[in-house]
């Protein structure tokens, strides 16, 4: 193994001989896009603004993606290129878990495959190759990743997706055709077995999410009856402000909720765990719930006619 990572770090050293600032700045935004901050952004956007069962089996992929990676990375405790006892004059930012295997080369190929596979056109898919290479070689440029741990991020995602396209279309059955009580048991469950292992606080950021999520999911079907596509008869410029209304008060609503339950929970405690399982399940229940019944009353949507 060490003999393979003695050449990834040669394979990184060979990339960044083309570095230069201007570069590096691309490199750095292009790595942002794999990043937490734009699935706070682009899952909401599907959620709210085009299809809210389209936005549930993105958000539950990419959430699941998400824990397991995250689970392999504390159970292989991988160094990354810039650990001490490598070459810390490699990293040109800064990550604190271990690199094997590479979240955004795993998360990346799962969503962009799933939103191409949803288009069905071929420059949507190349797009989405596109999307994951570049990814993927801004985490080597930068000095983040080993070669392998790119690699062994695209296996994980492609079973992830093949995962994805057998099994997508039972999450509507489970948690909407399956009756009120089957949904939100079968969210309970799939949750807290995301949680069992808990080394970490990060590990409960996807169960958190996907509880509060699903449960959600379950009580909009319910009782709000949201849907994405109900823009009260607007069309042109009226409806577009219609959606950019959305993400405001959307976005807005998740980071106030996110950062109000973060300050006002107490974190410091015997139950601290428990106390940011709330705090990401809250900011779940808004995305899928709260948010939804919020554009309602503010005649930002209108309600499923399955519902009226």
């Amino acid at each position: 193994m060490e003999s393979i990572l003695q050449w990834g770090l040669e394979f990184i050293r060979a990339v960044q001989t083309i570095e230069n600032p201007a570069l590096t700045g691309i490199m750095k935004a292009i790595t942002s896009i794999g990043g937490e901050p734009a699935y706070i952004i682009l899952l909401p956007v599907f959620f709210w603004c085009i299809d809210e069962k389209k936005g549930l089996h993105l958000g539950f992929a990419v959430l699941i993606s998400a824990w397991i990676n995250m689970s392999l990375k504390y159970l292989l405790d991988q160094p990354r290129p810039f650990f001490e006892g490598y070459d810390p004059s490699l990293g040109m930012i800064s990550e604190r878990m271990g690199g094997l295997p590479s979240g955004h080369a795993q998360n990346t190929l799962v969503m962009f495959f799933i939103i191409a596979s949803w288009i069905k056109k071929n420059w949507a898919y190349t797009g989405a190759a596109v999307l994951c290479l570049l990814i993927s070689f801004s985490r080597i440029y930068l000095g983040v990743h080993f070669p392998t741990d790119i690699i062994a991020g695209w296996i994980l995602g492609g079973i992830v997706l093949l995962g994805y396209f057998l099994f997508s279309g039972k999450i509507e059955t489970l948690l909407v055709k399956g009756g009120f009580r089957a949904g939100m048991i079968t969210t309970a469950i799939v949750s807290f077995i995301m949680i069992l292992y808990l080394p970490s606080r990060s590990l409960l950021m996807p169960g958190g999410i996907l509880f509060g999520f699903g449960i959600g999911y379950c009580l909009n079907k319910r009782y709000v009856g949201f849907a994405s596509k109900e823009l009260l008869g607007r069309t042109g410029a009226k409806k577009y402000l219609t959606l950019a209304g959305r993400m405001v008060f959307g976005i807005a609503g998740f980071l106030l909720i996110f950062f109000a339950a973060g300050y006002l929970i107490p974190q410091e405690s015997g139950n601290e765990r428990l106390y940011i399982f709330i705090q990401l399940a809250l900011t779940g229940l808004w995305v899928s719930v709260a948010a939804p019944w919020v554009f309602i009353k503010l005649r930002l949507a209108g309600i499923c006619t399955e519902q009226k």
